[in-house]
């Protein structure tokens, strides 16, 4: 038994660490095998549900269970007033966390993608080619000085319509870059929050590990749909099925990562002594602003602002609106029992 932990079974815990990599696997794998594998016949638009109900739950998990646990733990009668008299710690820390990772996503964006460039929107991509055919529209005079200035610039119909291509390919591979790195940074986020997670239900016992498990699994599948979505949407320039399966598992074995050094740490382990409730309460806080940013940003802005989903039909955007607002729900009230 674990120092300070009641009821920790070790059977149980090494059970839980496959039951969340399978749930977690097949959460994030199911949407990228979906788009390469054609004997999969699942539904686009059920995976597109799917996808804006897991961004309600990691919405959820972030502000009722990472939050909330944070600030029950760190105003725990046992620190005795080891924090201070500054009582709202875990807004800070969370705080202090999604302005890390504005900094992190705005310093590899500028190396990623470059300044120029950097602010194309879906706007100009939208715009592009009815602002180009209007170019090409425009009546060619016939005057013969006007004719003399264009042949001396060496622009011609024929030159602009070559030119349309190439500007299009430049805005396009720059919007296929920007969805990678925003992507990247959305499963960084997840990542992170996801080993804490693992560490938390490692050292949890008796009836609470179970509950935990259950509310865990549950997040973690549809946290896995909500990634693996976005990863399905990534373009590779080769052996796309692989690299996607690659990267839904690597968010897949994070939490199973973070439960074995938690059965690894649990002999020294007291629940309740100040230093393990600092320690718990400052990773449930930074955990909850990560989780705040990346689905905030990487999820409800990006994709409630994409042109597919401007563009779809009325019916289509309120079922999308509802699934998000489903999964909060959903996520909500499992945070009554753990």
């Amino acid at each position: 038994m674990a120092s300070g932990v009641e009821d920790w079974d070790r059977g149980l815990q090494i059970s839980g660490v496959f039951i969340i990599l399978g749930v977690s696997a097949l959460g994030a794998m199911l949407p990228v095998a979906c788009k390469h594998v054609s004997w999969l016949n699942v539904s686009p638009w059920l995976l597109t549900l799917g996808k804006f109900f897991g961004a309600g739950v990691i919405l959820a998990t972030a502000f009722v269970h990472m939050l909330g646990g944070a600030i029950e733990t760190l105003k725990d009668d046992c620190l005795d007033g080891r924090m201070g008299d500054f009582d709202n710690w875990p807004g800070l820390l969370a705080m202090f966390a999604v302005l890390a990772m504005h900094l992190i996503e705005h310093v590899l964006t500028t190396t990623y993608l470059g300044n120029s460039n950097a602010n194309v929107s879906d706007r100009d991509l939208e715009q592009m080619p009815s602002h180009n055919a209007m170019t090409l529209a425009e009546p060619r005079h016939s005057n013969d000085e006007e004719e003399d200035e264009e042949e001396k610039r060496d622009v011609t119909p024929a030159n602009k319509t070559l030119m349309i291509p190439s500007h299009m390919h430049g805005f396009i591979d720059m919007d296929r870059r920007r969805k990678h790195l925003s992507t990247y940074i959305l499963e960084l986020g997840i990542a992170l929050h996801s080993v804490i997670v693992g560490m938390t239900l490692a050292v949890t016992g008796g009836t609470e590990f179970k509950t935990l498990l259950a509310a865990i699994s549950f997040h973690q599948f549809f946290e896995g749909v909500a990634l693996g979505t976005r990863i399905s949407e990534l373009q590779f320039a080769r052996r796309a099925l692989l690299l996607g399966l690659f990267n839904a598992m690597v968010f897949a074995v994070t939490t199973p990562l973070g439960q074995t050094i938690g059965i690894g740490i649990r002999q020294g382990f007291a629940p309740r002594s100040p230093s393990s409730l600092i320690v718990m309460g400052v990773l449930d806080s930074l955990s909850a602003g990560i989780l705040i940013y990346s689905a905030i940003v990487n999820l409800l802005v990006e994709e409630f602002a994409a042109p597919a989903f401007r563009s779809s039909s009325r019916k289509a955007r309120i079922a999308c609106f509802v699934a998000m607002y489903a999964g909060c729900a959903g996520m909500s009230i499992i945070g009554k029992w753990a």
